[in-house]
């Protein structure tokens, strides 16, 4: 072991201080210190973003709050390295998941010492010499209330109980200075007075005793309990104190090796606390560890009881039965027991009312299983483990829910380096990365891995990575022995639902998107509202998880499990899938105001629709939808659904449109579903696909993009399509402008021609303003403004919401350029005033528009507040705006918004 000198030091107990390279180093500033404390207090776990906005700030931070957060976490990474770069991540300060983590270790940091110290039997005294002080002293007061500060002290409170048993009376100036910052904690205050007895100081044992029992009655209302008692009657007397119980069960199970500390669970002053989670997330593992850490708290033993709740045999253990268990582990003979559930759990009660222990109820399968179980008095920490969520307990018992989730990445790491040596992970990163994604975060899985690897050192991990992938998923997690696999953890759960909850499960399967919306769950069953039910089961169930108000995840694992059970339901599953997707996507097209493309024909029985009222409701169900339609479309292909696919692909132009989404993130797919499209003999739908390959290729390959336009153009006046033909006119102008704006003008018009033929409004001002734009650029402002405002006014009369900001904008651009400074600037004025909400990129323009049309007119504080909206929008989404509008039209806008600025300084 190296006896070097760590390169950095960090004092909690105390007050925080640090010291780098043997120099004390200025911690600076009081928040600085709070961020340093909360993340220390973590002990490596990880601290939220919103927690620690709120150590910091309190409970109105200002709206800047994140990004004075990632200043301080910078200031902070540069307090352990100084020559660390502004935006490096370096080598203690992580972010993970929504928070962030600090690695330190026992050499490095004094919290962690102690952690190392208390899981080393014996070893409370020495611990206590490191937390002679509190932790974080000197830290603002309020801040040292939140329940990560308060459990440190708590902490250090029973690491002087322990101490106080193993040291004696050497350590008795110590623990009466503790003792006093904490006069109603009872083991605490009874191992002084006995203490005191022993060392002859009887009086001031007697004294202490009074003081406690008085400060019990007047704060709590409480009498002394009876260890408080015992010591008392000791000091009276001069005895020796009384025996312990004849009966102090130890039935914990063995800790797990490479265990991977979850942070912390929650207070266990609540009593009961229940974890619950999916089948091998981990459950039993953690409750087991956090169980052996507070068992020194609990003096008179722990009791551990597997109530088989969820066992394959299906012989769960009755709440008699497991009564009589627990009742034996007390002490209480088989003669002695009643012979009622009620009557046993009353002498259960009874048995353990003046008792500290610990209860592990391990697998539990309701609240009913476990209610008799519980204890009446305060003094005993019941954990609870179970796949279900046991709401009951904590809506009419008070107990403490802790879902226990997934590990993340590092985590999963951690756990894989602990079984099987980091060093053999390090020499194959890759093969670690896969390892880690091929187990989805599930310690089950994890644990089964690195079990093949630890049993074969030879093997090498990228062998081991082919070996696993080579097989179905659930037929490489499994040791070989009897339930000793994935598979089995799951199917637990499964044979426990309800025949409704089963289908669901089974069938929601087909949705591989990264979140199940309730529609989609209805419209796959085809059982509508009444989904609600089985998903409410499912997610009580831990085998699908809420992610946010009526949208569930479905874990890897669990969906490769209910994949396997799907079986002959699997097509009509994914034809229904298929179809609620196409009719959300068709209405959210519709809500653009555009025209049908191509008949539907009626909904399936149960099709179940997402609600999209109003134009802001698609960019919302868009940006939640996004990418489980990508999964959507694919699997149409996949299961030869080929028409809804290319509609799908037709429907989403609308909303893609309205993001300003980069062609490319679609561009490997829409080609996918354009090799298909000319099988359906629909030309509306050719030429329409041909259309959405041209736009994907008109940022990259121009040349290809014409042939595509003028291909699907042919197919369009042939099969009498006057709408294809307005549209496509009018993107082979747009494109043939970039070389030839004579030639792009003939076709623009030839667009606007076309779109008016067609009486669809939409179609129309499309077209309208593609003409005005290039009249525009060709400098023909003068028809360029009557177009715009032709085209304003058409999007206004119809109500086309995203449309008429468009036009509006446009025309306060045209008439910029025409010197008409007051219509450019009521038009920008009005698209501020009209823009969708949600919609962020027209804003830009906009804003830039308004700053120089009310500058030309003289309004400077108009021109003022414009510049600072729009410097504001390009301080959130600068590279969003360079990517959508092109990075010179961008910079034009920003000069122009610095001129305005500079000009308004000097004035």
């Amino acid at each position: 072991m190296s006896t070097t000198e760590p390169a950095v030091r960090l004092r909690s107990y105390g007050g925080l201080r640090m010291w780098r390279s043997g120099a004390e180093v200025d911690i600076g500033a009081p928040r600085l210190r709070i961020l340093l404390a909360a993340l220390l207090a973590a002990r490596g776990g990880t601290v939220g973003v919103d927690t620690l906005i709120e150590l910091i700030w309190g409970a109105e931070p200002s709206p800047s709050a994140v990004n004075q957060l990632h200043r301080l976490v910078g200031q902070a990474r540069r307090l352990f390295e100084p020559e660390l770069a502004s935006r490096a991540t370096g080598s203690w300060v992580f972010p993970a998941g929504q928070g962030y983590r600090l690695l330190t270790d026992a050499r490095s940091c004094d919290l962690m010492a102690v952690r190392a110290l208390l899981d080393t039997p014996g070893a409370a005294p020495r611990a206590l010499e490191i937390a002679q002080e509190p932790a974080f002293a000197g830290l603002d007061a309020e801040v040292l209330t939140h329940p990560a500060f308060v459990a440190l002290e708590q902490e250090r409170i029973q690491i002087a109980v322990e101490a106080a048993d193993l040291a004696g009376p050497r350590l008795l100036p110590l623990l009466q200075r503790i003792a006093a910052s904490a006069p109603l904690h009872e083991p605490l205050q009874a191992r002084v007075i006995r203490l005191l007895t022993s060392a002859g100081r009887r009086a001031e044992a007697l004294v202490l005793f009074d003081t406690t029992r008085r400060l019990l009655a007047d704060e709590l209302g409480a009498d002394p309990g009876a260890e408080l008692r015992a010591a008392h009657l000791a000091a009276l007397t001069d005895d020796e104190p009384e025996p312990a119980p004849a009966h102090r069960p130890a039935q914990l199970p063995r800790r797990v090796a490479g265990f991977v500390d979850r942070g912390d669970l929650p207070d266990p002053s609540a009593g009961i606390v229940v974890l619950s989670g999916m089948g091998g997330i981990g459950k039993t593992v953690l409750a087991v560890d956090w169980a052996h850490r507070l068992a020194p708290r609990y003096p008179d033993g722990q009791l551990y009881l597997n109530l088989r709740g969820f066992d394959p045999s299906g012989r769960v253990v009755t709440p008699s039965d497991a009564l009589a268990t627990l009742l034996e582990s007390v002490g209480v003979g088989p003669a002695e027991l009643p012979g009622d559930v009620d009557a046993r759990s009353a002498r259960f009660r009874s048995a353990v009312a003046d008792r500290r222990m610990i209860i592990l109820l391990d697998n539990a399968r309701d609240s009913e299983q476990v209610r008799p179980l519980l204890p009446g008095a305060p003094g005993c920490l019941v954990l609870v483990t179970s796949r279900n969520r046991l709401a009951g307990l904590v809506a009419h018992e008070g107990a403490r829910a802790a879902p226990v989730g997934r590990l993340g990445d590092a985590g999963a790491r951690e756990l894989l380096a602990k079984r099987i040596g980091g060093s053999r992970l390090a020499a194959e990163p890759a093969a670690a990365a896969d390892l880690v994604r091929f187990c989805a975060g599930l310690p089950l899985a994890l644990s089964i891995t690195a079990a093949h690897a630890a049993v074969r050192p030879g093997l090498k991990l990228a062998d081991l990575v082919e070996e696993l992938t080579s097989q179905a998923r659930l037929d490489a997690l499994t040791t070989g022995e009897a339930h000793d696999d994935v598979r089995s953890a799951l199917s637990w759960s499964y044979l426990a639902l309800s025949p409704a909850a089963a289908r669901l499960f089974r069938l929601i399967s087909v949705h591989s998107g990264p979140e199940i919306p309730v529609e989609a769950a209805a419209s796959i069953t085809g059982t509508g509202p009444a989904v609600r039910a089985a998903l409410a089961e499912l997610s009580a169930a831990n085998m699908i998880t809420e992610a946010g108000r009526q949208r569930y995840t479905l874990h890897d694992l669990l969906r490769a499990y209910a994949g396997e059970l799907l079986g002959d339901e699997r097509a009509e599953a994914v034809r229904r899938l298929v179809e609620h997707c196409l009719r959300d996507a068709r209405a959210a097209y519709l809500a653009f105001g555009r025209p049908e493309i191509a008949p539907l024909g009626p909904a399936s029985p149960g099709m179940t629709p997402t609600p999209m009222a109003a134009f802001n409701d698609t960019l919302r169900w868009y940006a939640q939808e996004q990418a489980a339609l990508a999964c959507v479309i694919d699997l149409a292909l996949l299961h030869g659904h080929h028409r809804e696919a290319v509609l799908m692909v037709l429907y989403l132009r609308a909303v893609r449109s309205a993001r300003l989404e980069p062609y490319a993130d679609s561009r490997e797919q829409t080609m996918r579903v354009l090799a298909v499209a000319g099988d359906l003999g629909e030309p509306v739908l050719e030429a329409g696909l041909l259309r959405e390959a041209a736009l994907i290729e008109s940022r990259t390959d121009p040349t290809v993009a014409r042939m595509l336009l003028r291909r699907a153009l042919d197919i369009a006046e042939r099969a009498g399509d006057v709408i294809g033909e307005a549209h496509l006119l009018r993107n082979l102008g747009l494109l043939v402008a970039r070389d030839d704006q004579t030639a792009a003008l003939v076709h623009l018009r030839r667009s606007v021609r076309a779109a008016r033929m067609t009486g669809e409004p939409t179609v129309l001002v499309y077209s309208i303003d593609a003409l005005a734009r290039i009249l525009q650029e060709a400098g023909q402002t003068a028809e360029s403004v009557t177009l715009a405002r032709e085209a304003f006014d058409i999007a206004l009369a119809t109500g086309l919401d995203e449309l008429r900001t468009n036009a509006a904008t446009r025309l306060a651009e045209t008439s910029l350029l025409t010197g008409d400074h007051r219509q450019a600037a009521a038009m920008a004025r009005w698209a501020a005033e009209h823009v969708p909400p949600g919609e962020i990129h027209i804003r830009l323009p906009i804003y830039a528009f308004l700053a120089e049309a009310s500058d030309r007119l003289g309004d400077h504080e108009q021109a003022r507040a414009a510049c600072d909206v729009f410097r504001d929008l390009m301080s959130r989404h600068g590279p969003a705006y360079r990517q959508a509008l092109g990075g010179k039209e961008v910079d034009r806008f920003v000069a122009v918004v610095d001129r305005i600025t500079s000009a308004s300084e000097m004035h």
